[in-house]
């Protein structure tokens, strides 16, 4: 049976949407809606005279969700290209005006620079709080609240909102357990079960097996964005005319008994009609909820303009010469909200990466909520890392406004009322809603796909 199937945002979920459409529906005619000039959302790679700048998302974490990712890399052929990390010994913590190691490898070395960095009581409560951490689900969608319990206020201060703030720039209080702790969102994955759907050849295997061997994290060759660009480029070399782009299109509403999507086009300034059997949604919550409004679906709107977004500034940072102390032997480090500081966290790129930096070159990507002078960031960066911060070869700049949902207390209870609701309109809300990670913003995108062939 063939369907007509709408998606408004070309980024990664948008477009593995069409991927596993095509899987499931092999006759689907498919129209993505994108309202810039390019593919890809919020993975952006820039190749900076060497330097490979990762202006959104700047690895994809190995882990048990990567099957549906894997199965897209195996079809697509990207897998060749894979960039392993190199693991680094410690994570730091800005904490009471220095950084604070925290073991990323477990050995007689690292324990005992986190001893002397954070004091043996640290070690004893962590190791005790554990049991805990398993056993206990105490019932609280509140990150914070829960923390609590199973920490104590003391090592969810200095640790829990570090790392959470850090990731998500928000409290731990202000955090959704669900979404951004047990990952709830994530329960139906049966990487058994998906294996009956989404086979790996041997070669790919192979391949992965000998370069991610040890790796936490991977990137691609020619960075991150590699990913949406050669999965847009099979999708329109493998099922041309059932799969078009419409680029520098903003979706306006949705003519709910007639089953269209309103488009307007800039290069065309002209609205335009395109009719759907399904619509699936990939846009932030604030032009969802201009959407519904614009569709009669006040309520649904309303609820939309409920969910709040954060803002986030990314920068990369690039010198031709090595800038962190000799004694940082860190993937980066995080800042926890209490030290009141304008940056969010820094990765160490080049200490991770080095294959993709020239030699003895450094690439920082530092986030900050709020944009500021880079003068107050190099001001900081030489405050935490204890030395003076030379003049950098280049700064690359991107801010994201409201880009990134907040996932707050609740968020995924109001989320399944819109979804129940849209659902029965044949209008389907995108995977960008419950998570920021590649691999499971794919997953889901393939677990929507299935529960409606299924």
């Amino acid at each position: 049976m063939s369907h007509k199937f709408v998606i408004v945002g070309a980024g990664l979920s948008g477009l593995s949407n069409a991927f596993f459409i095509k899987h499931f529906f092999p006759k689907a005619q498919i129209t993505l809606i994108e309202q810039s000039n390019r593919v890809g959302g919020m993975i952006v790679s820039n190749n900076r005279n060497g330097f490979i700048c990762e202006e959104g998302p700047r690895s994809i974490r190995m882990g048990k969700y990567n099957r549906p990712l894997y199965h897209i890399l195996n079809k697509i052929g990207l897998y060749k290209e894979f960039v392993p990390s190199i693991q680094q010994p410690y994570s730091y913590i800005y904490w009471n005006g220095k950084l604070n190691a925290v073991p990323l490898q477990m050995n007689l070395g690292t324990i005992s620079q986190f001893i002397k960095d954070n004091g043996s009581g640290d070690l004893f409560k962590l190791i005790k709080a554990y049991p805990k951490i398993m056993l206990m689900n105490p019932n609280t969608d509140n990150l914070g609240e829960y923390l609590d319990h199973v920490l104590g206020k003391d090592l969810t201060e200095k640790y829990a909102e570090s790392v959470f703030y850090g990731i998500y720039g928000e409290s731990v209080y202000n955090l959704s357990k669900a979404l951004c702790y047990t990952k709830s969102h994530m329960k139906g994955y049966d990487d058994q079960e998906i294996s009956k759907d989404l086979s790996l050849d041997k070669d790919f295997e192979q391949v992965r097996d000998e370069k991610l061997q040890g790796a936490n994290s991977y990137r691609f060759k020619n960075g991150v964005e590699s990913l949406t660009k050669r999965l847009h480029d099979y999708l329109q070399e493998t099922y041309k005319m059932e799969y078009k782009m419409q680029l520098n299109s903003k979706a306006k509403g949705i003519d709910l008994a007639k089953k269209e999507l309103i488009v307007e086009s800039r290069e065309e300034q002209e609205e335009q009609r395109i009719n759907y059997d399904y619509l699936i949604l990939n846009a932030p919550t604030h032009q969802l909820s201009q959407i519904m409004a614009n569709s009669n679906l006040n309520k649904i709107g309303e609820m939309f303009r409920g969910v709040k977004c954060n803002s986030l500034v990314t920068r990369n940072i690039c010198w031709n010469q090595k800038i962190l102390p000799k004694e940082f032997e860190g993937f980066g480090y995080l800042i926890n909200p209490k030290q009141e500081q304008v940056i969010l966290g820094m990765v160490a790129d080049s200490l991770s990466f080095p294959s993709q930096y020239p030699e003895n070159a450094t690439n920082l990507s530092v986030m900050s909520i709020y944009d500021v002078n880079d003068h107050v960031i190099l001001s900081e960066l030489s405050k935490h890392l204890g030395v003076k911060i030379p003049e950098p070869k280049e700064i690359i700049t991107k801010s994201w406004s409201k880009a990134f949902t907040r996932f707050s207390p609740g968020h995924q209870e109001e989320m399944k009322k819109i979804e129940s609701e849209l659902n029965t309109k044949n209008i389907i809300i995108g995977a960008n809603n419950y998570t920021l990670a590649i691999p499971e913003l794919v997953y889901l995108s393939y677990s929507k796909m299935k529960q409606l062939y299924l």
